[in-house]
């Protein structure tokens, strides 16, 4: 393989940005996610066409992977309204809790009782294929007007959350595998890492709010935030923190500083005659924009990377098998969580259950997740990505199909979604 100029380069980001932005307006208009096309287009551009060597790119996975889990954690926290999860819907966090713990550990079962590995192996692979993708849910279920906003808030809602979970979740138990002398004490290591990293996060992320409203209007305030997560990053991992962690908190303490000192004021008054200004610690929308397109950049190139670096000499029918293995006992999980809330608790409508059911599409995280534990050495995982990749194709695709065959029932004079019993009365 001869390698590219450096115009043929510089042409091919190019291309990649535009199939991505064509992605996005194309998931807009029909509710079909990109990630399938853009993973499509690594798997051309390296395994069919062999432009790009997985040799050459390897080099920086490890670091682009490292990055794109950063800035999917910061986007996570900054989006996570807490009060909004904990005030408006409790039973989505119940519900995200459940599929998601239930999803680990018949995968783990799966993956010691049939592929006879160890038990945190099984459970690292349940926890990175057990969670949905923001970034698919978000835009398609804003689409679904016949869903009632009760149901639209839950599946949101858990999109949002579960990603948290997949990440702590699979970070803990990598940890515990690359260094066996944690195994036992991975609880308590982990709730150590947390505390130091909620301390660090908290204090960083009070100060950065106030400095940004400082640099409001400003240039470079973005590019001085994303500065300011590298080094973070480095600085928890320094003083034995966990690192992604911290960027996830200091996500979240951005992202509801404003409302958390709302509820200072009055308190800080009283007790030190000290008043808080609020709108001191409101957060740009401008440095949200630009976190927003920054995330559409590291999706799309992370998800044609996912593509180049799949090797297809591990494919054989029982890692094929396995995976559709996985996405089927995600979906039964799934389905079943489902209509037990939905019949017993929540009183959402047969057409309600089915769309709820239908979003299960995995994404970003997941295909991250896969591809760090092989890159970190741990054994026996280098089928990860082909697992994340088989469970994402058929998650999307059974979704985009669900949808379709809900919508058919309802121009055919199905009855009315609208649910009975809202989500916020509960």
């Amino acid at each position: 393989m001869e390698s590219l100029s450096v115009h043929a380069v510089l042409g091919l980001i190019g291309i990649i940005i535009l199939i991505g932005l064509a992605g996005e307006l194309f998931l807009k208009q029909t509710g079909i996610p990109s990630v399938l096309f853009l993973v499509g287009l690594g798997v051309f551009l390296g395994p069919v066409l062999g432009l790009i060597a997985p040799a050459s790119v390897m080099t920086v996975a490890p670091y682009f992977g490292t990055l794109a889990l950063l800035i999917i954690l910061f986007d996570g926290g900054l989006n996570l309204q807490l009060a909004k999860v904990l005030r408006e819907t409790p039973v989505s966090l119940l519900y995200t809790i459940v599929v998601f713990s239930l999803s680990v550990v018949t995968t783990a079962t799966f993956d010691v009782v049939v592929l006879r590995h160890e038990w945190l192996h099984g459970l690292l692979l349940g926890c990175i294929l057990g969670g949905t993708a923001a970034s698919i849910v978000m835009p398609v279920i804003g689409r679904l007007t016949q869903v009632s906003e009760p149901v639209k808030l839950l599946v949101t809602l858990e999109s949002a959350v579960v990603n948290v979970f997949v990440i702590v979740a699979a970070l803990g138990f990598m940890n515990a595998m690359t260094d066996p002398t944690n195994e036992h004490r991975m609880l308590t290591d982990m709730a150590y890492a947390f505390v130091i990293a909620a301390v660090l996060a908290t204090v960083a992320g009070a100060l950065w709010a106030r400095l940004l409203s400082w640099l409001q209007g400003q240039t470079l305030s973005y590019m001085l935030t994303l500065a300011a997560i590298l080094v973070l990053y480095d600085l928890a991992e320094v003083i034995g923190a966990n690192g992604a962690i911290t960027i996830l908190l200091f996500g979240l303490v951005l992202g509801n500083m404003e409302t958390l000192v709302g509820h200072l004021v009055g308190p800080l008054r009283r007790a030190i005659g000290y008043q808080l200004d609020q709108a001191h610690f409101a957060l740009d929308a401008f440095v949200k924009r630009l976190n927003e397109e920054l995330s559409f950049l590291v999706r799309t190139f992370f998800y044609v990377l996912l593509g180049l670096l799949l090797d297809f000499a591990t494919l054989t029918w029982i890692t094929a098998l396995a995976g559709v293995s996985f996405f089927a006992l995600g979906l039964a999980v799934r389905w079943l969580v489902t209509e037990a809330f939905g019949r017993t608790w929540c009183g959402w409508t047969k057409g309600e259950r089915r769309i709820i059911t239908a979003m299960l599409p995995r994404g970003l995280a997941t295909a991250v997740m896969a591809f760090l534990p092989a890159s970190a050495g741990i054994p026996d995982t280098e089928h990860f990505p082909m697992y994340a990749v088989t469970v994402i194709a058929l998650s999307v695709l059974y979704m985009t199909a669900g949808l379709v065959v809900e919508r058919r029932r309802i121009d055919e004079g199905a009855p009315a979604m609208a649910s009975p019993k809202s989500l916020a009365s509960d």
